[in-house]
């Protein structure tokens, strides 16, 4: 199963056909924001009709409750009411940001209508990709990890005030404390593979070295890694897409083919970076799954691989035989530095 160019007409109808779907795909997520957006103005309505409600009967809810459940009550939709107003603004700026995505990928579609350099075009659909999870990453350590701490500690401060079996809300609360400190963890794992930092300090073959042994620290694998003298020349957005086919290898490996054994060899030569990527694990027939067309984006695997090396110009070589493994051979020629791609 071999991915190659085989005639510049059909790889220009091919990069079209991807940035199209890239702007039906955003264009789908813009229409999920607006209508989750709607959502919360209701929401948004029907809160503040109820503070107001509460406040214009305000001695009649006195006769129902007491003081402090009177102000607690308020004070809850009061909050509730700021949370829906924060998710409203949040909202805004994730519409503009897909809007500008939009743009962004209209703007290379016209391009390529009027110039076919493949390479050129391939690049900056990827680095457009790369700047979304960029964003991504961003968003969830600024937002959602300070979020999650500032709950761990209002949950910690909330024990002081129990009164009502004190010790069993103590223990489910420090419960909750641990539960979230796991979460924030996890969100740094999911930002380190949105956007590995280390490749800009330490380079590709560090940072895949990294990734091996977070694999092997979480699952019952044994990873090997094989490599020549690496080169510091390379466009970031090439070494990023190969780390990015390494890593979608490895979870494959073990998440489907149960592989105990994986055996990773990078060489660079004078043009071109070879991967192979071999398993030991239960292997698939690759005249069944050829035909098969992935559409989930968000680790859809073998289809998302034939692009990200079809859009380096690349080759990829898939052999695999039923409980006899798998190997998968990517080649990809390099853009240095400096260099007129």
């Amino acid at each position: 199963m071999t991915i190659k160019k085989e005639n510049k007409e059909n790889d220009y109808e091919n990069t079209k056909k991807i940035i199209s779907d890239l702007i039906n795909e955003y264009k789908y997520r813009q229409n999920q924001i607006i209508e989750k957006m709607k959502s919360y103005q209701n929401e948004l309505a029907e809160t503040e009709n109820i503070i107001k409600s509460i406040k214009e009967e305000k001695s009649d809810i006195s006769k129902m409750l007491s003081p402090n459940s009177k102000d607690y009550n308020i004070e809850k939709y009061e909050e509730k009411l700021r949370n829906i107003r924060e998710k409203i603004e949040n909202l805004n700026k994730e519409i503009k940001e897909t809007e500008n995505r939009i743009i962004q990928l209209e703007t290379v579609l016209n391009i390529l209508n009027q110039q076919k350099s493949q390479i050129d075009i391939g690049l900056n659909i990827l680095e457009l990709q790369e700047q979304d999870r960029q964003r991504i990453a961003r968003d969830l350590h600024d937002s959602t990890v300070q979020n999650l701490t500032s709950l761990i500690h209002k949950c910690e401060l909330s024990t002081k005030f129990v009164d009502i079996d004190p010790v069993r809300t103590r223990l489910e609360l420090l419960t909750i404390s641990n539960t979230l400190k796991s979460v924030i963890n996890e969100i740094r794992e999911i930002i380190f593979n949105l956007k590995p930092m280390s490749l800009d300090d330490l380079g590709l073959i560090m940072t895949i070295e990294r990734f091996i042994n977070q694999l092997m620290n979480h699952h019952d694998i044994e990873i090997k890694l094989k490599y020549n003298e690496e080169r510091n020349d390379i466009l970031p957005v090439i070494n990023l897409s190969i780390f990015r086919l390494i890593q979608e290898a490895c979870n494959n490996a073990i998440k489907h083919a149960n592989a105990k054994c994986i055996e990773i060899d990078i060489k660079y030569d004078e043009n071109h970076i070879n991967i192979t990527i071999k398993d030991d694990g239960k292997g698939f027939d690759t005249n069944e799954i050829k035909e098969r067309i992935t559409q989930d984006y968000t680790g859809c695997g073998l289809s998302i691989m034939k692009e990200r090396v079809y859009l380096l110009s690349g080759t990829l070589d898939i052999q695999s035989k039923i409980n006899k493994g798998t190997i998968i051979n990517i080649s990809v020629p390099y853009s240095c530095k400096g260099e007129d791609r």
